[in-house]
């Protein structure tokens, strides 16, 4: 099917609309949490409110979109959870994530809460917006049209003017320990994390003394900072199409670089691939030198993360 922007323009200005709207669900959600002293063990607690005020954002989606554009196709997390499935297809597929982080903790007005709304046609995504209701804040993109933070604020945040970024060991990378909780993922994961920032000078095998790793909780979260310039480089595993397809072109439209673990990176697997291959690596817009072009530096920034990186499989994948 052909692409139309002024159709991307529409259905971006839509989203838009939802996202408010989402935002406003998940401040009410919160403000129910407060009514009462809420603890794990209650039986109307804060496990519960989360999962209501989840159910009720992608419901709240869910039927606007079916009004309006009852032909387009709809995968959500909650969806997915009670077991509906959609085939991925090039017809207008909406991937959305309501909540994320979805824990005990994520209506505690914690900053990292997002709302990520994605929409893909010819199997890649096209429009994407979240919200970060706690931030007062909407990140938007449709292609080629630009990111945008606010509807009008350019991406990144240095200007719109993406910045230099030497090698590996200068970069701020985004590191999640995840849900997954088995020794053999955090074997992974915490040698891949010792190797990150660890001083080779000072006995760390392999050390790449990495600038800093930080972790917020969010998926979706993080990839509004790599879009917005606020970090360099998240790779992670595990997630799902619903945390990254917004983000994956919000990032793109700022002018960074998305792709998939280390075989999609090595095969430039097609973006409707990665987005459901479950693992992702992200790295923020920036500038070209002389001698390399913006994708050329991202790239590589990507193979040497690879190259010290151990690629670690979730229980559920």
């Amino acid at each position: 099917m052909p692409e139309d922007h002024s159709v991307y323009q529409e259905l971006l200005e839509f989203a838009y609309g939802l996202a408010q709207e989402a935002s406003d669900l998940i401040l009410d959600g919160s403000a129910a949490r407060w009514k009462a002293l809420n603890t794990p063990s209650s039986k109307k607690n804060s496990v519960d409110l989360v999962t209501e005020t989840d159910r009720a954002v992608e419901d709240m989606i869910k039927r606007a979109i079916a009004s309006r554009y009852p032909s387009h196709k709809f995968i959500g997390e909650e969806s997915y959870d009670d077991g509906e499935r959609q085939s991925f297809t090039d017809e207008f597929t909406w991937i959305i994530d309501p909540i994320d982080p979805t824990t005990w903790g994520s209506l505690m007005q914690s900053p990292f809460v997002a709302c990520s709304i994605g929409l893909t046609h010819n199997s890649k995504p096209v429009v994407g917006v979240i919200a970060l209701p706690f931030m007062n804040q909407i990140y938007s993109a449709r292609l080629g049209g630009g990111a945008f933070l606010n509807g009008s604020i350019p991406l990144p945040l240095t200007g719109g003017i993406p910045q230099l970024l030497g090698d590996l060991s200068q970069c701020l990378i985004i590191a999640e320990w995840g849900s997954d909780r088995s020794a053999e993922t955090f074997r992974a994961k915490a040698a891949t994390f010792v190797r990150l920032a660890g001083d080779p000078s000072k006995g760390v095998e392999g050390g790449v003394m990495a600038h800093a790793l930080r972790t917020s909780g969010s998926t979706v979260y993080n990839l509004t900072m790599i879009a917005a310039g606020q970090a360099d480089v998240y790779p992670d595993a595990g997630c799902y199409a619903w945390d990254v397809c917004a983000g994956s072109i919000i990032l793109q439209e700022a002018g960074g670089f998305f792709s998939g673990g280390k075989q999609a990176f090595s095969s430039n697997a097609a973006i409707g691939e990665i987005l459901f291959s479950r693992r992702y690596v992200a790295v923020r817009p920036v500038a070209a030198t002389s001698t390399e072009t913006s994708e050329q530096i991202q790239r590589r920034i990507v193979r040497e993360l690879y190259e010290v990186m151990e690629e670690w499989t979730t229980s559920d994948m």
